[in-house]
């Protein structure tokens, strides 16, 4: 769904952002030093004959790239703030419509064309409209020397998603061309356009993420005995929303943002006390039973705001495993967060604050 008055705000406060936080332009039209290295460390030695890659990450329109720019309010850009977000780093190259002006803005760069140096496909990854009522009232295309050799609207799949598209150049091996990216129409949509390559066919792709938390559900659970850490950090941003507690239950609401699992053993009336802070707001519970984490809450928390500490404290009724959630209020709410456990340790009748003490 788009809301065009909105986004046409959005996109002029990314203009305005753009301006402020645009980081030293590359020297020229190859690639910067950390960008070459940090492509080798994804590609291997082979990225060093293939050293043409245009991530935007000086945050404004490369040094050695050029514009035509009819519609100077609407015309290619380079942003960190787009609705979209960047595929590579930090920036993405982005051109925004205009309901009621006509655009024909180009964005293009010079490229010798090598087949045996590895230099001869042209390989980007763009993002834009696809079954609005507005996605064909503009063109987005990529010509060579002024031929078009890609049209967008015949190769896109999803809406607003990033795909990777190549475009073979053999066939002007030895030559020095002009590769061109144009948007042209009027009232079209936001299109953006990142990591920019011309290599031997490989194509940049995006590192994969991070493996989640071990410990990102109930069923591999870090035992907290076992741990033995008074203090902790754990990225929820890493982990899954697995559980929610129940509105109205144990915390007072549904906490449906992205959680890790602790578990401890404690015989019948042992305290346990644990606390929770990070910068998104906050939900900790503790229940009794893996398959039924909403029917066995015995304390919970969500008492507080964001950035704001949460705080569980309770006496074991029985003898058993008792799970820690480490929770979030908001759907997908995350950040790296703090976590303190006051509680028997395994083997010896003390607390961890106990411990702490005879250390200081």
């Amino acid at each position: 769904m788009r809301f065009k008055t909105m986004l046409t705000l959005a996109l002029i406060v990314a203009l305005a952002a753009t301006a402020a936080v645009a980081g030293t332009p590359k020297s020229d039209g190859r690639t910067d030093i950390e960008t070459f290295q940090r492509m080798n460390r994804i590609h291997g030695d082979a990225f060093s004959a293939r050293a043409d890659f245009q991530g935007f990450e000086g945050g404004v329109i490369p040094a050695g790239w050029t514009q035509t720019i009819v519609n100077p309010a609407r015309t290619w850009g380079v942003s960190g703030a787009t609705s979209v977000g960047a595929l590579e780093g930090t920036y993405c190259a982005f051109v925004g419509y205009d309901l009621t002006v006509f655009q024909n803005e180009t964005l293009s760069f010079t490229q010798a064309i090598d087949v045996a140096g590895g230099e001869s496909v042209l390989s980007f990854w763009m993002a834009g409209a696809l079954g609005t009522t507005w996605d064909l009232n503009v063109a987005e295309t990529v010509e060579v020397n002024g031929l078009p050799v890609f049209d967008f609207d015949s190769n896109v799949t999803a809406h607003m998603t990033y795909e990777q598209y190549f475009v073979d150049l053999g066939a002007y091996d030895g030559q020095t061309v002009t590769i061109t990216f144009r948007y042209e129409g009027v009232d079209g949509d936001l299109h953006v356009l990142d990591a920019v390559m011309v290599d031997d066919g490989t194509g940049y792709s995006p590192p994969p993420p991070p493996p989640p938390p071990a410990n990102d559900t109930c069923a591999t659970a870090i035992d907290l005995q076992e741990q033995g850490l008074a203090s902790f950090q754990v990225d929820l941003c890493l982990a899954a929303g697995d559980y929610s507690a129940p509105s109205g239950g144990c915390t007072g609401y549904t906490s449906a943002g992205n959680d890790v699992v602790y578990k401890i053993y404690l015989a019948a009336g042992e305290a346990f006390t644990a606390t929770e802070t990070g910068t998104h707001d906050s939900a900790l519970w503790v229940v009794t039973d893996c398959a039924n984490t909403a029917g066995t809450c015995v304390a919970g928390a969500d008492d507080t705001f964001s950035g704001d500490t949460e705080i569980v404290s309770f006496n074991a009724p029985a003898a058993g495993w008792y799970y820690l959630i480490v929770d979030a209020y908001g759907t997908g709410a995350c950040s790296l967060t703090t976590v303190t456990v006051d509680a028997p340790v395994s083997n010896e009748n003390t607390s961890w604050s106990n411990v702490k003490t005879m250390y200081r």
